[in-house]
């Protein structure tokens, strides 16, 4: 009779602990799995982060669209393709004003 209940309590301790095992498998991967509540943290503040990437790329590309529209044949700009032929072949007129930078001394502004 002894023995019963020591083989009852045996067996209910061991499938508790089975128990206990197998649900602290799932909620452990729950929170901390490829899938669970850290990644998907992770992940919101990753998009986050690339949402704003890019807005700042898209207010860039049209930026650079309506600068390439005035500078088409069509709607030419004369004085933004003079600050362009300026800025790449690195001239100045001689009434320009020339101010040379103290952190960047190889750029200078012409007013």
């Amino acid at each position: 009779m002894f023995s019963k209940s020591i083989h009852k309590n045996l067996r209910f301790i061991t499938s508790n602990i089975i128990w206990i095992c197998i649900v602290g498998y799932f909620l452990f991967h729950m929170v901390n799995g490829a899938r669970g509540a850290v990644s998907y943290a992770k992940l919101s503040s990753e998009m986050k982060t690339l949402e704003r990437d890019l807005l700042s790329m898209k207010e860039e590309n049209a930026f650079l669209e309506n600068k390439i529209k005035l500078i088409r044949d069509d709607n030419l700009d004369l004085d933004l393709l003079e600050e362009q032929a300026r800025s790449i072949l690195g001239m100045t007129n001689e009434n320009d004003l020339i101010v040379l930078l103290p952190h960047e001394q190889d750029r200078a502004i012409s007013i």
